[in-house]
């Protein structure tokens, strides 16, 4: 996928212009793209979105996207998520949104379902599915349960196989890295240990 289709300089929250960084939001494109690979067939792909609670930090949306990964795979994928998450092989990209004008309060994730009966091995409509990830997202003890916005799911094809279709993936995807820069990676992710949280919690 070109990138140069999807790239958005001007962006406003409220009243402000975000500040862009084109080749690290590039960067990281093409990193999201590397995970979800390339669109074609007739895959589907999840677009999520979880508010999470009060202003939460790096460290509260770093486990809820851990999380949400954790039970998306073990919920569509049974026995064959557990080893998709131990080799990180799991179709599925988060991001941590950040930029300067509000606080780190909110997480993307695309997760890619593929074509062979949407891959699972057990069949699901598509509305099954949307159903069930608010569920599970909902269920999560990160999410702000007061927000009206809380869980915002999309779910579309993953393909190429017209203009429009091919724009939506790219758009999505360049909508997870947009606050991309050399002092950020919104698809950073990492586990941590009870000692690595309290030291971060300290820094931050």
């Amino acid at each position: 996928m070109d990138f140069q289709k999807y790239v958005k300089h001007l962006r406003y929250y409220g009243n402000h212009i975000y500040q862009y960084h084109h080749k690290e939001v590039e960067k990281r494109f093409k990193e999201a793209l590397k995970i979800l690979g390339e669109p074609k067939g007739n895959d589907y792909a999840v677009f999520i979105t979880l508010r999470l609670k009060g202003k939460s930090d790096w460290i509260t949306a770093n486990n809820a996207s851990n999380r949400l990964e954790w039970k998306l795979c073990k919920y569509l994928w049974k026995t064959k998520g557990k080893y998709m998450l131990k080799n990180g092989t799991a179709p599925y990209v988060s991001s941590i949104e950040h930029n300067l004008f509000r606080i780190k309060d909110h997480i993307h994730a695309v997760i890619r379902l593929s074509n062979s009966d949407l891959n699972l091995p057990q069949y699901y409509s598509l509305d099954e599915i949307q159903d069930k990830i608010k569920e599970i997202a909902l269920d999560m003890e990160e999410v702000d349960k007061k927000n009206p916005n809380n869980v915002c799911i999309r779910i579309f094809p993953y393909t190429d196989k017209t203009e429009e279709q091919e724009k939506e993936v790219g758009n999505t995807l360049e909508y997870i890295c947009k606050t991309s820069s050399k002092h950020h990676n919104p698809l950073k992710r990492q586990i941590l240990n009870k000692e690595q949280r309290e030291k971060l919690s300290a820094r931050l």
